[in-house]
């Protein structure tokens, strides 16, 4: 099966963290882009040729695309997945899939009536860091986890400027709807549902940003605490995963640099074979009464293995690589993120 793809945005999101995964994977061709920008569309035309640029989301839907990936501007995300959707075109939705859960509950069920599929672009499942924890919970050396810190933190006190930093509501704006998504959808797919929800969200930057810096505990209900941290304004980054447990503790530093490489010009070849490799990185592992040391080496970073699976899903009918329940799980909490940070309390799932 050949699975004719059309990506609506061509910024970074649609340039960089889409369009090289689409075309590497075997079964998927991208035929066509959608962006109103000139250097976009030269860009377009230089990294795919062949490529048909349109200017906007109707022509698009009047192609003959099977599958549309939405990686336009936040605000416009629902908006464009409502439309694909409409159209009986399949979605690959970038995240935030919406401005809440209700928004995103209302687009799976359109999906559902549509016969259509609805993927949300969780991509860092894939994260080298992300997959190397994993293999290390799943070998149970820390024994019962308690506590996980998770963080991304960046270095932009002047700021970018852009609807990513705006404070107007409709854009979707601020980091709890920009680097939330990856940290919350990771603690969920590693210790389960959250039964409450504390959160300090705050805008520190003079640059009108609806947020900046974000901070949320997240009581999972197998016990298990989440801290989330994420920020624009720290100089010395905290560690991307700390982990400890009642037999030991892990330390994951270094984050994946898939979109280093991406940013830097590198694209990975047909099948992702070589891609995201971390040479020479590794977990810290500290375990037992006596302190005993040791290291893991991170395991590759896999992000073509998700439009590999997007393709099974649509040709094979393999399960999404992303249920609609865990994007839909991870909405709820980012919502629950938002009250309690505006509340100042604490915000229970039901």
């Amino acid at each position: 099966m050949s699975v004719r793809v059309g990506i609506i945005g061509y910024g970074l999101a649609g340039r960089l963290f889409h369009a090289p995964f689409i075309a590497c994977t075997p079964g998927l061709h991208l035929t066509h882009v959608v962006t109103r920008s000139p250097e976009r569309a030269a860009e377009a035309a230089d990294d795919h040729p062949g490529v048909t640029v349109v200017a906007g989301v109707a022509d698009l839907l009047a192609a003959a695309v099977d599958l549309v990936v939405v990686a336009s501007p936040s605000g416009l995300h629902a908006e464009h997945a409502q439309a694909a959707l409409a159209a009986g075109r399949h979605v690959v939705l970038d995240k935030p899939p919406a401005a809440d859960a209700t928004q995103f509950e209302a687009l799976l069920s359109m999906a559902d009536r549509a016969g259509c599929h609805l993927i949300v672009f969780h991509n860092r499942r894939w994260d080298s860091e992300y997959r190397t924890l994993r293999t290390i919970l799943d070998a149970g050396t820390l024994g019962t986890v308690h506590r996980f810190e998770t963080s991304m933190d960046r270095w932009r006190p002047t700021g970018k400027g852009g609807w990513r930093e705006s404070a107007a509501p409709a854009d979707l704006g601020g980091l709890r709807y920009d680097l939330g998504p990856h940290l919350v959808d990771q603690a969920l797919q590693l210790f389960g549902p959250v039964g409450s929800v504390s959160a300090r969200v705050q805008s520190l930057r003079d640059v009108g940003s609806l947020d900046d810096d974000v901070l949320a505990v997240l009581a999972h209900d197998s016990g298990t605490t989440t801290v989330v941290s994420g920020s624009l304004l720290t100089a010395i980054p905290a560690p991307r995963y700390r982990v400890s447990g009642s037999q030991g503790a892990a330390l994951l530093a270094a984050t994946d640099s898939q979109e280093d490489r991406l940013r830097a010009g590198e694209r990975p070849t047909t099948g992702g074979v070589g891609w995201g490799a971390e040479p020479g990185v590794a977990a810290q592992i500290v375990t037992g009464p006596d302190s005993q040391r040791a290291e893991v080496p991170y395991l590759d970073g896999r992000w073509p293995d998700f439009y590999a699976g997007v393709l099974g899903c649509l040709d094979a009918g393999t399960p999404s690589p992303v249920p609609p329940a865990s994007a839909l799980a991870t909405m709820r909490v980012l919502d629950a993120i938002g009250e309690a940070a505006a509340t100042g309390g604490t915000v229970r799932l039901a």
